[in-house]
């Protein structure tokens, strides 16, 4: 074996051995990258610094290298890179020469790879590192491909000051999209990394741009460039400073950071135009809101038909993050009615022409009041819904059921009830519960969708956690949905019918006791719109309300939202409906005594319909001005009529209200039926009795409880205070009483017309 033969061998063991020594990590670079949100379509919405407080974007498969910026970099830094192997020997012994000759270091040799070796770990620029680097080069091009190579180089190459990679660079010197540089722009990022901390547009623009040119000069000779082409780059201006990174949806990316932190890049289905106009919106609503003293705001836009989000806005302080008003529980108001509702008429309660019974009334200690403290006597369901009144939707609620109303509200998403369905009583309808934005757009947007509930999406790439639920049947979705379009909008929507370009809203609207939130969500076949106004610390608000406040915002928004003329109201689902014949009067299931039917559309699968109690047949004498029974009517004395007959409670608050309801003769007064005497007997109080009235521990004075009793079982008896009616109760008749002092009537009737009544006086204790 030859002496040139052994020490070719020796060299080659020599550099295999060194080339296995020399660290390769993987991957490459550390995973300290700025956690980047954009929206849909890849436009940055915010950027947060990495762990070394650095501006370094994290790579990204989808974007490709801007040819412009390619060209120049390659021209400047190596011309020959997709040729070499990681080293250029021609430039190591052309730079070995220079060095010599200078007796100091001219020229490093370095190519793109041998740059990328060096910036996995920067290290002083020494000829035993400079080796190191070469054989890192000569293993980086042995595993990845050169264009991987180049990415990696312009990912993390320096560009001044605390800015790393060219997306970065991009955004904080010229604030474009990279597939938008000019040459001028491109040439800048390609000399700029060879010594940033010299020729940063911060630190000395003029030798910048002496050096850009010169570029410039060796693209046009090469003619890469056109003589226009550079003529006009030459009179580009160069950026003499960075420009903060635009942000938009802070709320959303502080958000989507701290949920998944593991993650530095984050597409999101937010449309940024859309977003931005919204933010406006919201600024200019936000300063009215301030003179009432109303402090913050929060709107979500989703697309119906998919659930994706595209706006988000957490608050009215946009650069403030501390707290998300999208996610944050607040009391839900009246928005949940329009659920009940629905459900209701699957369930066979209602149907929108069916009347419900709008009257005091007790549930033990809870007596639920409308808006306006009135009440009305009896009203459809429709306009109970469109006039969001309170107590014909407690009503409803407990018939329909607590229980069965909070599951479904767990089974539609709501994830903020924390309490059992009787903790909650009641009041939940009325806001009693913890809801959040989200949520509740939600649920709206599965009411939208013909009663199908599944959770939105903000993240392009996300898939919804659970399947559709049909909760609840499309026919009874389609009419609660057509009642909500009839809810009357504010200012001059309010005549938005009278528009040429009429755009339909199913739409409600909640304040919460004490005035402290303020709801407005709105839902067509296009867009699910929520909109909560009201102040983050809980303080309430005597101007608050969510038809005053929150309504405008969210019309302003509907108005400014693309429209599709192919979802410009819901079709009816013809398959899911059925005719039902009704009592024109009353809503209910037309019976044998109801004088006028009306024909109208029911859910298809709805429970069977109440038959209409309060058309009863009756018998009357000749001149109509006493009622007969068989005991008391003589031949040919009395003739049959149908009269619609409200509960007393009811009749009274008809009248009150100028509606004049039929009115029932007594019986006749020598009937046996009434020989047996009354019924009822009042045992407290008695007459012309003096009552105490004493304080409880907090100062206030105790109700008195009376008791009524009745010689028969199951009849109900109306309470009257001062003519005024006080409620009924049907078994145990007793009913607490809060009293002034002075003289008062209380007076009891039963369901047949029997009553009492008693006069007392009432002493406050001081």
């Amino acid at each position: 074996m030859s002496r040139t033969y052994k020490i070719f061998i020796a060299t080659t063991l020599a550099a295999i051995l060194i080339y296995i020594l020399i660290p390769l990590p993987r991957p490459l670079f550390p995973n300290d990258y700025s956690t980047i949100v954009v929206d849909r379509q890849g436009r940055i919405l915010r950027a947060f610094l990495n762990k070394e407080q650095q501006w370094c974007f994290p790579p990204d498969s989808n974007q490709t290298v801007p040819e412009k910026l390619k060209t120049a970099v390659l021209t400047f830094e190596d011309r020959y890179f997709y040729n070499h192997p990681g080293i250029n020997p021609v430039s190591i012994i052309r730079a070995i020469g220079q060095n010599l000759g200078n007796k100091k270091i001219i020229s490093g040799a370095s190519t793109i790879t041998m740059q990328v070796a060096r910036l996995m770990k920067p290290k002083s620029r020494t000829y035993l590192n400079k080796i190191g680097e070469m054989l890192q080069a000569l293993k980086i091009e042995a595993r990845y491909s050169k264009d991987e190579i180049l990415k990696f180089y312009l990912n993390h190459a320096p560009y001044g000051g605390n800015i790393v990679g060219y997306r970065a660079a991009i955004l904080r010197y010229f604030q474009k999209l990279p597939q938008n540089l000019t040459w001028s722009e491109a040439a800048l990022l390609a000399v700029l990394p060879n010594a940033p901390g010299l020729i940063s547009p911060g630190v000395n623009p003029r030798l910048l741009q002496a050096r850009r040119n010169r570029l410039l000069k060796k693209l046009y000779d090469s003619g890469t460039l056109s003589k226009e082409t550079y003529d006009l780059s030459l009179r580009e201006e160069v950026p003499s400073q960075s420009y903060p990174i635009p942000g938009s949806a802070a709320q959303l990316c502080r958000y989507v950071k701290q949920r998944y932190p593991r993650k530095n890049l984050f597409q999101t289905t937010i449309d940024r135009e859309l977003q931005l106009n919204v933010e406006q919106l919201c600024k200019e609503h936000h300063k009215y809101l301030k003179s009432l003293g109303i402090d913050n705001l929060s709107v979500l836009v989703a697309a119906t038909r998919n659930g994706s989000v595209k706006v988000y806005v957490g608050s009215a302080n946009f650069d403030s993050v501390k707290v998300d008003g999208v996610q944050a529980a607040r009391s839900s108001g009246s928005i949940l009615k329009p659920f009940l509702f629905a459900l209701s008429m699957d369930d066979g309660l209602i149907l929108p022409q069916t009347l419900i019974q709008d009257i005091p009334t007790y549930f033990g200690p809870f007596s639920p009041a409308n808006a306006d403290q009135t009440y009305r006597g009896i009203v459809t369901a429709r306009s109970a819904l469109i006039k969001s009144l309170n107590v014909p939707a407690v009503r409803l609620l407990n018939k329909f059921g607590l229980e069965p109303f909070y599951y479904f509200l767990q089974q539609a998403g709501v994830r903020t009830l924390f309490r059992s369905a009787q903790e909650y009583g009641l009041p939940l309808i009325l806001g009693g519960a913890e809801v959040n934005l989200w949520d509740m757009a939600s649920l709206y947007r599965g009411l939208a969708r013909g009663g199908k509930f599944s959770p939105l999406h903000v993240l392009k790439q996300q898939v919804a956690m659970q399947s559709d639920r049909r909760l609840i049947s499309p026919g009874a979705a389609y009419l609660t949905l057509n009642i909500l379009k009839d809810v009357h909008r504010p200012g001059a929507e309010f005549y938005w019918r009278q528009f040429r370009d009429q755009r339909p809203l199913a739409w409600k609207t909640g304040t919460s006791y004490g005035q402290r939130d303020g709801w407005a969500i709105g839902v067509n076949p296009q867009w699910t719109i929520a909109v909560w106004v009201g102040n983050f610390d809980g303080r309430g608000n005597s101007n608050l309300s969510g038809a005053a406040c929150a309504g405008p915002l969210l019309f302003d928004i509907f108005n400014m939202l693309p429209e599709n003329k192919d979802q410009h109201w819901f079709s009816e689902p013809d398959s899911s409906l059925k005719e039902i014949t009704l009592c024109r009067d009353t809503g209910f299931l037309a019976g044998p005594d109801c004088p006028e039917t009306i024909s109208v559309k029911s859910p298809k699968g709805m429970k069977p319909l109440a038959v209409c109690p309060y058309h009863k047949k009756i018998y009357v004498s000749n001149d109509g001005k006493e009622q007969v029974c068989s005991l008391c009517w003589g031949k040919n004395d009395h003739h049959s009529v149908i009269r619609l007959i409200y509960p007393p409670q009811v009749a009274q608050y008809l009248r009150q209200h100028g509606y004049i309801a039929d009115v029932i003769p007594p019986h006749r007064a020598s009937c046996p039926a009434l020989s047996a005497g009354n019924p009822l007997s009042i045992i407290y109080p008695r007459p012309k009795a003096a009552l105490w009235i004493p304080r409880d521990i907090d100062g206030h004075y105790q109700s008195v409880t009376c008791r009524v009793a009745h010689e028969q079982k199951n009849r109900t008896v109306f309470w009257y205070l001062d003519a005024h009616y006080e409620g009924a109760t049907t078994e145990k008749h007793v009913r607490a009483l809060p009293l002034n002092k002075g003289w008062h009537n209380l007076e009891v009737i039963d369901d047949e017309g029997h009553h009492k009544k008693v006069r007392f006086y009432a002493n406050l204790r001081k």
